[in-house]
Formats: C-alpha cells, sequence, structure tokens
C-alpha cells in the first residue's frame, strides 16, 4: 500500500497550496510588468522602459523567492516522507490523499505554464530592446 500524507501532519498539503498560490502570484505580477514593458517598447518610450527595469528586477527577485519556497517545501515533503534525494514532483504530489492530488497537480501545472510564458516573454522584450532602442526615433521623454 502507498505511503500517503496525512492531512493531520504538521506539513499538509493546505501549507504546499498556499506556496503555489503565492508562486503563480509573484509571476502573474510579473508577467504583468513585462507586457507593460512591451507595450512601452513598441511605443519606443524609453523613460518608461527604464523605469519598469527596476521594477522588473524587484518582481524577478520575489518571483524567485517564491519559486525557492515551493521548492524547498516539495523538498522538506520529500525528506519526511523518506523519498529518494532529487524525488520528482509529481512523485511527491503522488503521495497526498488522491481527492487533492488533481488540485495540487493544476497549480503546479500552472506555475510550469506561467514560467514558461515568462521565459518567452523575457526574450521577446530582449529582442525588442535589442532591435527597436537601439534603432533611431526612440521617444525619451
Amino acid at each position: 500500500m502507498e505511503k500517503t500524507v496525512s492531512v493531520n501532519e504538521p506539513l499538509d498539503w493546505d501549507e504546499l497550496v498556499v506556496a503555489l498560490r503565492a508562486e503563480l502570484r509573484e509571476k502573474h505580477d510579473l508577467l504583468c510588468l513585462l507586457n507593460q514593458q512591451t507595450e512601452a517598447l513598441y511605443r519606443r518610450d524609453l523613460q518608461e522602459t527604464h523605469q519598469l527595469e527596476e521594477q522588473i528586477r524587484k518582481q524577478t527577485e520575489l518571483a524567485a523567492q517564491g519559486r525557492r519556497a515551493t521548492e524547498l517545501l516539495f523538498h522538506s515533503i520529500a525528506v519526511r516522507l523518506q523519498l529518494p534525494d532529487g524525488a520528482l514532483n509529481e512523485t511527491i504530489l503522488a503521495q497526498f490523499p488522491p481527492y487533492v492530488q488533481p488540485f495540487l497537480e493544476s497549480l503546479r501545472l500552472e506555475v510550469d505554464t506561467l514560467s514558461s510564458r515568462l521565459g518567452s516573454r523575457i526574450l521577446q522584450n530582449q529582442d525588442l530592446k535589442a532591435r527597436l532602442l537601439t534603432s533611431p526615433s526612440v521617444k525619451t521623454s
């Protein structure tokens, strides 16, 4: 029989939900800032682009902190369950009660999807900066 995490244990699934939601929130906020930056880049608004850079830097750090917190929580759950070092998150989630697994998996997949979108948007914005801000007619006011 599979070992499952009991909802009565100190590190229950609610804590994982909170961590995943917090990570989603930070990444969503970062994506919003990147979208604003994209718009500023298309307008060739150098001033707004620079203002957004600092906000993006701070939000990137918050998103990274959220990611680290989630990874630490997954790791601590794996250790407590005596799973092998480097156990995949899917393996860890499979240890929770069946009724909560789909919810946890959907949160984890949403985090992964948002991470992928962030990576694409960051690359897009870097390319736009290289092309648009180095060409003539950049708006600086």
